[in-house]
């Protein structure tokens, strides 16, 4: 009995055989039923951009009398909608995309959902108002009325939510099929209620009568494995009759069907009358191919040559396809090959290539690699989705820098760069009194018998072994609020690196409360804090040590250190002392309490407890104490390499400071910032190249994204330290109410940033936070009227001093604006703008901020080349340092690189700077 194994997991088979070939042709199919191809574009366009999407929602809300019910026609159809959406080249991605149906699975998706919710009976499409549904649009109110009384529903990541303004109104979730009549009537209505702020609409598609067929795959690869369990002697070389022994794909109507140098594709077209005589005798020259006589060994020499120049031979149309039946049917083809001549170039080119490749890139005569635009593809762990993906990302860079009328050559020289963010981790800066050091590799008595010069480094060792060297170059610091759970067993983790001479210096933050008259007998951590300075001023900082892990060690498994567990060991070690005048408000032991909670708070490394190995912040997970212990090792390990090329380089010597020098390397910045380090970004499309400005409201309004995108970006004026017209790799919008405290305190730590750097320009976007009126808005129009009317420099100086808390005080107070003016200024001009009627540029910002940055009123961000992070929480700090942090990393990943290629376009620096903001865009 015959067995035959597909190994491919929840898929369907079907396996047929053409009449007259033994290929065995595979077809795949779904358990899932098929989906409409729109849905399928649908999805297509949200990958490419969310508002594309609802324009296409919106172009095909009822297409059922658009076509005539075919699936050509409906196919045709959705090219024909989608082509007012995406360029040719895009087009041509999606046509590919439906081809491989890569989104029938995410359509599918949301009819399981869908099925967890059974629509009302008699509903083809229907809504559902937590947890209420209906297809009725009269019951939408009412339900909308009674939403408050019920849980919101959970939101899925690949959900399409129409765009809102109000994140607090009810969620409705509309389930039907995209182009039906009820989809069309529900969509307008949902539309509505969402545009007036009503509700947050979101969008899931649910196929009321699914298809009866499947989806049939392509891009998977089948194992057909055949095993006869009666084994039987049979001569197979002689061929049966009946049968064509046709070991090739091509069946006698495909456009190429090449046969030992004969095309019957060609010769049928060219003679139907002989298509009989032409198929006996390609049925006579395909079973003398099939007996795959052995080939001498002279005729194998230039086989590959020979293949080549073949497939080279065929025309442009059909090279692939030549290539595909050779190399899927070379054993039958070989023969026939060997009587190919091949072209001295040919040859010559070919050797070329194997001596570049294999000098470049490794590869031997005779390997496979397929490149993408210079990146490698590798075979063995990709398939066509994946390609696609990649093809994909490819054509947006490219169509993104096409859009800012770079010239091919030069997308081409971009296209090598590379601008993704590096892998390296920041760290923040450990020089700071707040630390509270338990040793010092280099001066301690501990470590006296060790060796201090740093060429020990380069002395050979065993794998695995970390070198005692008497120089700090190993430093654990551990922030900590001596109250929480796991303290204790961070320091035990600590305390065993310390009693085994482990070479790495460790130190301790605490983190306690900073209040002025707080008493050590009632707050457990400040107990703590003033012990163990009680302790390492009377004996040593080690003492210290190990009275705090005393300490922690007698509170119970689960409980939380208290006032008495610290009075214990205090009692107990120094009897003679009166306890309550070391803990007590009065306490002259009070060092580092205020400044180890500000080093926290400035450093920004998160959610305490938090452990640095030489200023660089340990992930969640690696905070258990087991692998604590293995992460440490593992970062000495690897740090050690890094400190032996400093030292083989002369970086490195025995006389410098190694602190000093681990703390001036690139990756060491004053703060962390999780929203500035975070891998989910998003950005603003700047790639629109058009003359829309600001100034007029009506027209603002009218514009879609990109253009509004580009109108604020053509209006932007810009401050930067100095006016000498040279290119600024990175960007800086500042957005917030500059009538309140919160944004003019944004506002001035980035121009006191900018003051510091010459890679920046800053420019602003007021946000503000109540209607708009001439005297809510005075800081506003003073900094737009001065940008307007004034020198770069006089402008940056007044602005900066409008950012100041006490000129906004006497302003509000009723002081006139022309007192705060600074020398230089043309006062009489200023006054002229900032008292004059039209604040369309007022306008027509807190509608970008509105519907395109979607920031509620007065909510603060940055925009940092186009990249946006916010909306800031109220009260969230993003201070001098966190814009150090951004201009840092866009300088180290992308800036720099970019700008000196963007430069060799010799067009004027305006856009020369926005062209350095769409290219970081565009290929981030």
């Amino acid at each position: 009995m015959w067995k035959l194994l597909l190994a491919l997991v929840a898929l369907v088979p079907g396996i047929f055989a053409a009449a007259d070939s033994k290929a065995v042709t595979t077809t795949l199919t779904t358990k899932w039923p098929s989906t409409p191809l729109l849905l399928e574009a649908s999805e297509f366009l949200a990958e490419e951009n969310h508002d594309k999407f609802w324009d296409f929602v919106e172009a095909n809300q009822r297409i059922e009398n658009e076509h005539d019910d075919t699936d050509l026609s409906c196919y045709e159809l959705i090219l024909k909608r989608a082509s007012a959406l995406l360029s040719p080249v895009q087009l041509n991605l999606l046509k590919f995309a439906l081809s491989l149906r890569a989104y029938s699975s995410t359509v599918h998706s949301f009819q399981q959902i869908a099925s967890t919710e059974p629509p009302p009976s008699g509903c083809t499409a229907f809504f559902n108002v937590h947890g209420e549904k209906s297809c009725d649009a009269d019951q939408l109110q009412q339900l909308l009325d009674t939403a408050s009384d019920r849980p919101k529903p959970y939101l899925f990541k690949g959900d399409h939510k129409f765009p809102s303004t109000n994140p607090e109104a009810p969620v409705v979730i509309l389930y039907a099929e995209m182009g039906s009549s009820e989809f069309s009537r529900l969509h307008q209505l949902m539309q509505s209620k969402a545009n007036q702020g009503l509700i947050i609409y979101v969008l899931r598609h649910f196929v009321a009568n699914p298809s009866k067929n499947k989806v049939y795959l392509s891009g998977y690869g089948v194992e057909l494995a055949i095993k006869n369990q009666e084994y039987k002697a049979k001569d197979d070389t002689q061929v049966e009759a009946g049968g064509e022994a046709n070991a090739t794909l091509f069946g006698e109507r495909d456009g190429i069907d090449e046969v030992q140098g004969f095309l019957f594709g060609k010769l049928r077209t060219l003679y139907p009358e002989l298509k009989e005589q032409l198929r006996e005798l390609r049925k006579h020259l395909v079973e003398s191919t099939n007996e795959m006589a052995p080939l001498k060994v002279w005729q194998m020499q230039d086989l590959s040559f020979q293949t080549a120049a073949r497939i080279l031979a065929a025309p442009p149309v059909d090279a692939l396809t030549v290539m595909k039946d050779l190399s899927q049917n070379f054993p039958t083809k070989a023969r026939s090959i060997t009587k190919t001549v091949v072209n001295s170039e040919i040859r010559k080119e070919i050797e070329e290539n194997q001596k570049f490749f294999k000098g470049t890139l490794g590869l031997q005569p005779g390997d496979a690699a397929l490149f993408i635009n210079g990146l490698h593809i590798d075979l063995d762990v990709q398939d066509i989705f994946s390609v696609f993906d990649v093809l994909r990302n490819e054509v947006r860079v490219m169509e993104g820098l096409r859009s800012l009328l770079i010239d091919t050559p030069f997308i081409h020289d971009m296209l090598r760069l590379n601008v993704q963010p590096a892998d390296s981790d920041y760290a923040v800066d450990i020089r700071n009194s707040a630390i509270n050091w338990i040793n010092n590799l280099e001066v301690d008595r501990r470590y006296a018998g060790w060796p201090s010069n740093v060429q020990e480094l380069l002395r050979p060792t065993f794998p695995g072994v970390i070198r005692q060297i008497c120089k700090n170059l190993h430093n654990l610091v551990i922030i900590l609020d001596p109250t929480q759970e796991n303290t204790a067993e961070l320091l035990s983790v600590a305390e065993m690196f310390y009693s085994n001479n482990i070479p790495l210096r460790i130190g301790l933050v605490f983190v306690v409360s900073d209040e002025e008259d707080v008493d050590g007998m009632q707050d457990a951590g400040v107990a703590l804090l003033r012990a163990y300075n009680y302790i390492a001023d009377e004996v040593d900082s080690q003492q210290a040590f190990d009275s705090i892990i005393s300490m922690l060690n007698r509170v119970s498994p689960g409980g939380q250190l208290k006032v008495e567990h610290v009075v214990g060991v205090l009692e107990k070690s120094y009897p003679y002392v009166e306890v309550s005048s070391i803990l007590g408000a009065d306490s002259a032991y009070d060092k580092n309490r205020k400044e180890g909670k500000a080093y926290f708070e400035q450093t920004g490394v998160g959610p305490l407890p938090v452990v640095l190995y030489n200023g660089m912040p340990y992930q969640r997970e690696q905070l258990d104490p087991d692998e604590m212990e293995t992460v440490t090792m593992q970062k000495i390990l690897e740090t050690t390499t890094f400190f032996q090329r400093a030292v083989y380089l002369g970086e490195l010597g025995s006389s410098h400071d190694v602190v000093d020098f681990i703390m001036n390397q690139p990756n060491v910045v004053p703060r962390i910032n999780s929203r500035i380090l975070s891998t989910s970004r998003q950005y603003l499309d700047l790639s629109n190249t058009n003359n829309h400005f600001i100034d007029d409201y009506a027209r603002f309004t009218f514009l879609d994204t990109r253009e509004k995108n580009t109108a604020v970006a053509n209006s932007m004026n810009y401050m930067t330290k100095k006016d000498d017209g040279i290119i600024r790799p990175v960007t800086f919008w500042v957005v917030g109410d500059f009538d309140q405290p919160s944004g003019r305190q944004l506002l001035y730590d980035a121009i006191r940033h900018m003051k510091t750097s010459n890679n920046v320009r800053l420019g602003m976007i007021n946000n503000p936070s109540e209607k708009l009126t001439n005297e809510g808005s005075i800081v506003a129009r003073a900094i737009w009227s001065a940008m307007q009317t004034q020198t770069a420099n006089n402008a940056k100086n007044f602005i900066t001093k409008m950012a100041k808390e006490e000129t906004a005080k006497a302003l509000y107070a009723g002081s006139d604006i022309a007192d705060f003016a600074v020398g230089g200024m043309d006062v009489s001009l200023f006054k002229s703008a900032f008292d004059g009627p039209k604040v369309d540029f007022l306008l027509s910002h807190a509608a970008y901020c509105r519907d395109v940055l979607k920031l509620q009123k007065g909510q603060r961000a940055v925009i940092s080349n186009g990249r946006i992070i916010g909306p800031l929480e109220e009260g969230e700090v993003f201070n001098q340092d966190d814009f150090l942090l951004l201009e840092s990393i866009i300088l180290k990943t992308s800036g720099e690189r970019i700008k000196s290629n963007i430069q060799k376009l010799g067009v004027e620096e305006d856009r020369l700077s926005k062209c350095v903001i769409s290219a970081v865009i565009t290929m981030s």
